[in-house]
């Protein structure tokens, strides 16, 4: 896969919002109004990318036209790529490593995250600035065109807003966006989301509320969490869907489950589930019930690759 691309992946699978793997004229507008562009420079721009003239858009098409015109800003978004990849790994090691260091090592821990937060922050700062000063360039410039705004093709927006309003808001982008954030395209949006990592891990977990105290942690004070990733066979992701919708619902009722969610990458082929346990032994006990590789099998390419790790209860977040 191009360097990059996963990126665009993540950011465009927002816009398709019922999920059926392609991107209508509503949704298209819905995503990427920015409160500059009018509405023949954007229908124009939807047909330059629905190069199928389909009059959908598919995450491949979107992902390829961006692509093809990164320019200068290529190499940052392989770094932001690469650099997200790190923080993930750093925090789930940091994760294992934290509850047995002694009191000076923790301090030093959340000296250099806090660092590191500090960090990101300076580098999205520029970002910001050459953001907005693009943004009130573009309004000068076009101050006769009416932009289109998501209101004019749908009179009850349900997809995520374009950039409407963003002079008001510095536009936020993360795992747990919300329907008043900003364009997930722009930079500065990554950068957000990577300095929110650096506070947690995935799915409720986090350094911030944790109390800096010496225990002796015991199997019974940890939960765990289970990582498995699997490529589906191509042709077969609907059914693969199907059957993995049921699987998350049964397995989010049982007894010991605190959290089951899944991620896709359409263009891929590329599933990745996360299992939050209260113990590896309800885990087990729920595996035995049933198995998930054979639930699976025959819709992936090859074998699951599983990953697992266990944390100290109190890094719980609990909703």
């Amino acid at each position: 896969m191009e360097k990059g691309k996963t990126i665009f992946l993540d950011i465009f699978r927002r816009a398709d919002k019922n999920d059926d793997g392609a991107i209508s004229w509503e949704e298209f507008v819905q995503f990427f109004a920015d409160g500059v562009m009018g509405k023949e420079e954007m229908e124009k721009l939807f047909h330059d990318i629905d190069t199928h003239n389909t009059n959908n858009i598919d995450t491949g098409e979107l992902c390829e036209y961006f692509i093809s015109h990164l320019g200068e800003m290529k190499e940052i978004y392989s770094l932001i790529e690469d650099l997200n990849s790190k923080v993930t790994s750093v925090l789930q090691s940091a994760a294992q490593s934290y509850p047995e260091k002694n009191r000076t090592d923790k301090f030093i821990t959340r000296f250099l995250m806090r660092e590191c937060v500090n960090q990101l922050t300076a580098v999205q700062r520029p970002l910001e600035s050459a953001s907005d000063h693009m943004d009130e360039e573009a309004r000068d410039q076009n101050a006769g065109i009416k932009p289109i705004e998501p209101r004019d093709v749908l009179p009850k927006p349900d997809v995520i807003p374009g950039r409407v309003g963003r002079r008001t808001k510095r536009q936020i982008s993360s795992q747990t966006s919300t329907p008043t954030d900003g364009n997930p395209v722009a930079l500065t949006a990554q950068v957000d989301r990577l300095a929110e990592l650096l506070d947690r891990l995935e799915h409720g977990v986090n350094f911030k509320g944790f109390i800096d105290e010496d225990l002796n942690a015991v199997e019974e004070d940890q939960y765990v969490i289970q990582q498995r990733s699997m490529e589906v066979v191509k042709g077969k992701e609907e059914e693969f869907r199907t059957t993995m919708r049921q699987y998350v619902e049964d397995t989010n009722n049982s007894t010991g489950a605190l959290n089951v969610s899944v991620r896709f990458f359409k263009d891929s082929g590329l599933f990745t589930l996360y299992e939050v346990w209260e113990s590896a032994e309800l885990e087990e006990q729920y595996r035995g019930k049933k198995a998930f590789d054979s639930v699976f099998t025959d819709a992936l390419v090859s074998g699951v690759t599983l990953s697992s790790i266990t944390f100290p209860k109190a890094w719980w977040l609990k909703n």
